[in-house]
């Protein structure tokens, strides 16, 4: 493994940043050309090409899954919930599956995405009538549940070595060798909901209150509702896409940004997007290093910190009751 110091990095860095400057970035389908700028070190093309699309990519990734699940939370008005509770695992995990299984070489992303949405938009039309967000949350266990299985029913009568060790990276969460240029739309969807978000800080705060509060102050609860929704749906499958599933974020992050500020959502926003885009940074940097040369699926670094996180959240919640 190549090792490069930290003045390597800086340095290298600060050319690139120059190199920005001065010529301008080309992203497009072959991702991050990084050829134009002048290659000073020898590490130079590891930080270009490698290290920083990476750790790009999974602060995207850990910015999405924190807003989304400071979505999700103030939908179901419960600090227990996460971004994959509406049955977005369960139908990423079958999208993806089934395109590595049928057509083995297009990419899964997409196929993964657009399961995680379909399976929500089928949680809410289980859970049609009256707004009950006990409902919508076990509607979402029932069909993520069905979903996990037909998951392991494919694997297990279409088994291949390609297609296990494929889908078992993918299933845990992995960045691999990301491109810079599937990033657009991830980051334009990122911004978008940030800026919606912050402009409804305020109906957000008094939709946590409660409906007939919320109603009472003026909010639109249905609208506000139905663009949370939306946003933890279409954050959650970009992440789905670019870099498999990750859980426990979209948990963590807006209960420690709420332990920071506390719950006015127009602080809470800007922190917990920003320690979620750290936790996965963090995670991935354990992935890559805890056991080399072997590279461990990010999502298992998530899922060790985030349950005993979520069995600590438990415990508390008991002790106030």
């Amino acid at each position: 493994m190549t090792r490069i110091g930290v003045p390597v990095v800086v340095l290298v860095l600060g050319a690139l940043c120059a190199g920005a400057m001065a010529l301008g970035l080309s992203i497009g389908s072959s991702g991050w050309r990084g050829d134009a700028l002048p290659a000073l070190f020898a590490g130079d093309q590891i930080i270009t090409f490698l290290r920083a699309p990476r750790v790009l990519t999974s602060a995207l990734c850990g910015a999405s899954l924190a807003l989304a699940g400071v979505a999700m939370q103030t939908v179901l008005r419960n600090d227990l919930a996460d971004p994959y509770v509406l049955g977005i695992a369960g139908g990423a995990s079958a999208g993806a599956v089934l395109s590595l299984a049928l057509w083995p070489s297009l990419p899964p992303g997409p196929a993964a995405a657009g399961g995680g949405a379909a399976a929500t938009i089928l949680v809410r039309g289980i859970a049609r009538g009256p707004y009950n967000p006990t409902r919508l949350l076990l509607g979402g266990i029932a069909v993520g549940s069905i979903l996990a299985s037909l998951t392991g029913l494919v694997l297990v009568l279409a088994p291949s070595e390609r297609l296990l060790r494929s889908a078992t990276f993918w299933l845990f969460g992995g960045f691999g060798t990301p491109v810079l240029g599937s990033l657009t739309v991830p980051a334009v969807l990122l911004a978008t909901s940030f800026a919606w978000m912050t402009f409804h800080a305020e109906r957000l705060d008094r939709l946590s209150l409660g409906d007939d509060v919320a109603a009472s102050l003026g909010t639109d609860v249905r609208k506000t509702r139905a663009g949370l929704l939306t946003i933890a749906i279409v954050l959650t499958a970009a992440v789905v896409a670019v870099g498999g599933l990750i859980g426990f974020v979209g948990l963590i992050a807006p209960h420690a940004g709420r332990g920071i500020v506390g719950a006015t959502h127009r602080r809470l926003l800007p922190v917990a997007t920003l320690l979620g885009a750290l936790l996965v940074v963090a995670a991935d940097a354990v992935a890559r290093t805890a056991f080399s040369p072997r590279e461990v699926p990010v999502g298992l670094v998530t899922a060790a910190v985030g349950g005993p996180f979520f069995l600590w959240l438990l415990q508390r919640r008991r002790a106030w009751a």
